[in-house]
C-alpha cells in the first residue's frame, strides 16, 4: 500500500521527469537531424516524409534520452526537496535515506525493465524504418529548380539554360535546350524568346512551351551514305515533355536493411554469433590438419615406415672431402627441397590466415558488444538514478541551474567511457564484456560513494566540512 510519502516523492519525482525526457530527447533528436539535414535540403520533400523521418528516429533515440533524463530529474527533485528542507524533516521523524529513496528506485527499475523489453522490440524496428527511408532520401535526385544564366543538368539526356525567370518562376526568357541522349554528343539544340513551364500528369512530366524559337539539328542523309546535313525547324509554338520519373523517391525493400546490426533483435544477434564461433571452431580444426599434412617425413618417420638417414647410409655431407658421391648427394638435396617447400608452404598458410581469423574475431566482437549493449544503456537507467538522488540531496540545489551542470558532467563520462569501451572491445585490445560495462561500474562505484555519502548526512559541498576536516588534521599533527 502506498503511503503519503511515497505518494509525495513520486508526485515530486514525475513532474520533472517527464519534462526533462521530452528536453532532452528533443535536443539529441535535434542534433541527429542536424547531421542529416544535408540529405534532406533541396529534396522538395512532403510533411509526410519529414513526419515519418522524425518519428522512427525519436522511437530510436530514446534509449539514449532516459539515462540523461532520469539522472537530471533524480537530481532535480531530490535538490527541490533538501533546498526546503523537506528531507531534513523526513530524516527528523525517524526515516532513513534509503526509504526515501526507494519508491522513486521501485520506479526506475520498472523503466529500466521496460527500456530492456524496448530496447529488444521497437528500437531495431524503428532502426530499420528510420535508416530505409532516410536512404530512399538521399538517392532521391534535388528537386527542379532552373537557376538563370546556367545550365541545368538534373534531366537526364537534356542540358537546359534560362536568362531569366519572371516573378511567377514559371515564364521563361531565352531558352537554351541541348539534347545529347545516346551519347551521341549536342547534335540537337533549340533556342527560344520565351515560354513556360509546369507540371502534368500528377507530377510525373514537366511540359515546356516555346514561343518564337528555332530547333537545330544534325542528321543522317540517306541518299549520300554517312554524309550529315544540318537541319533548321522554325516554330511560334512548341511543346516539349520531360519525364520526371527519376525525381520520385524509390521505396526500397527493407530485407536489403536487416543485415545490419542495428536492424536485429537480441535473440537473432546471439543465434548470429554462435554461428560465427561455430564456424571459427569448425575453421580450426580444418587448418590444424592442414597443418599436419606439412609434416610428412616426421609423421613417416614416427610410423616406421622411413628409417633415419644415417640407417641407410646417407652420412651427413661435409667439405671436408673433395669427392661426393653423386647418388648420395642427389638424394639429399631431393629430401632438403622438399623440407624447404613444405616449410614454405607451411608458413604460406599461416600467413594467409591470420587476417582471416583477425576478422572473425573481430565479427564475433562486434556482435558481443551490440548483445551487451541492449542491457547497458537500460541499465544506466538505473546507474544515473545511483548518482542522482544522492547527490541531489547533498548539494540540495534544485531548479535548473546546478543540476543541468552536473548532468551534463555525468552524461559525458558516461558517453566518453561507453564509446571509448566499445571501441576498444571492437579492436580486439579489451574483453568485449569489459568494454560494454565498464562505463556502468564506473559510474556504479560514483554512485555508491554518493549514497554512502547522503545516508550518514555528509556535506561533501559545502566549504565548512573541508574547514572542519583541516582543523581535526592540524589540531592531530600539532598533537603528535
Amino acid at each position: 500500500m502506498i503511503k503519503k510519502l511515497d505518494k509525495l516523492l513520486l508526485k515530486a519525482f514525475f513532474g520533472p521527469f517527464t519534462l526533462t525526457f521530452f528536453i532532452v530527447l528533443f535536443i539529441f533528436h535535434s542534433q541527429f537531424m542536424i547531421n542529416k539535414l544535408k540529405y534532406l535540403v533541396g529534396k522538395d520533400l512532403g510533411l509526410d516524409v519529414y513526419g515519418e523521418l522524425y518519428f522512427y528516429f525519436a522511437l530510436s533515440l530514446v534509449p539514449v534520452s532516459l539515462p540523461l533524463a532520469v539522472l537530471l530529474a533524480s537530481l532535480m527533485t531530490f535538490g527541490n526537496l533538501g533546498q526546503h528542507s523537506e528531507i531534513t524533516a523526513i530524516k527528523a521523524s525517524g526515516i532513513s535515506m534509503l526509504r526515501v529513496l526507494r519508491p522513486v528506485a521501485v520506479v526506475t527499475i520498472l523503466v529500466v525493465i521496460a527500456g530492456l523489453i524496448y530496447n529488444d522490440t521497437v528500437v531495431p524496428w524503428s532502426n530499420l524504418k528510420g535508416y530505409r527511408l532516410l536512404y530512399d532520401v538521399r538517392q532521391k535526385k534535388p528537386a527542379l529548380e532552373l537557376t538563370e544564366g546556367a545550365f541545368y543538368e538534373g534531366l537526364e539526356g537534356y542540358s537546359i539554360k534560362v536568362q531569366k525567370k519572371l516573378a511567377d518562376d514559371r515564364s521563361l526568357e531565352d531558352v537554351i535546350i541541348y539534347k545529347h541522349k545516346g551519347n551521341k554528343g549536342n547534335k540537337e539544340v533549340v533556342l527560344a524568346k520565351s515560354g513556360t513551364m509546369e507540371s502534368v500528369m500528377n507530377d510525373t512530366y514537366l511540359l515546356m512551351r516555346l514561343f518564337n524559337g528555332k530547333a537545330y539539328s544534325e542528321q543522317k542523309n540517306n541518299n549520300q551514305g554517312d554524309d550529315l546535313q544540318f537541319v533548321v525547324n522554325q516554330f511560334d509554338t512548341a511543346q516539349f515533355f520531360f519525364s520526371l520519373e527519376s525525381f520520385g523517391m524509390k521505396e526500397t525493400k527493407e530485407d536489403l536493411f536487416k543485415g545490419h546490426n542495428l536492424m536485429k533483435p537480441r535473440m537473432q544477434l546471439q543465434h548470429e554469433q554462435d554461428s560465427v564461433a561455430g564456424a571459427m571452431q569448425e575453421y580450426n580444426t580444418m587448418l590444424v590438419r592442414n597443418f599436419e599434412s606439412q609434416f610428412y617425413y616426421n609423421n613417416a618417420l614416427n610410423t616406421g615406415k622411413y628409417k633415419p638417414l644415417e640407417e641407410v647410409g646417407l652420412e651427413p655431407i661435409t667439405l671436408k672431402g673433395r669427392y661426393f658421391d653423386p647418388e648420395k648427394l642427389s638424394t639429399k638435396v631431393r629430401i632438403l627441397s622438399s623440407a624447404y617447400n613444405s616449410a614454405m608452404s607451411f608458413s604460406n598458410i599461416v600467413n594467409s590466415n591470420v587476417s582471416r581469423m583477425n576478422n572473425q574475431m573481430r565479427q564475433q566482437a562486434r556482435y558481443q558488444v551490440d548483445i551487451n549493449k541492449r542491457f547497458t544503456s537500460s541499465i544506466a537507467i538505473l546507474v544515473m538514478f545511483l548518482i542522482g538522488a544522492p547527490l541531489g540531496a547533498i548539494i540540495k540545489k534544485g531548479g535548473l541551474g546546478v543540476p543541468v551542470i552536473v548532468s551534463i558532467l555525468f552524461f559525458v563520462i558516461y558517453y566518453v567511457t561507453t564509446i571509448t569501451g566499445e571501441k576498444m572491445a571492437k579492436e580486439l585490445l579489451i574483453d568485449p564484456m569489459i568494454g560494454s560495462w565498464v562505463s556502468n561500474f564506473f559510474l556504479a562505484i560514483i554512485g555508491i560513494f554518493f549514497l554512502y555519502q547522503a545516508k550518514n548526512d555528509v556535506r561533501l559541498f559545502d566549504a565548512d566540512y573541508y574547514s572542519v576536516l583541516f582543523k581535526r588534521f592540524f589540531s592531530k599533527e600539532d598533537k603528535k
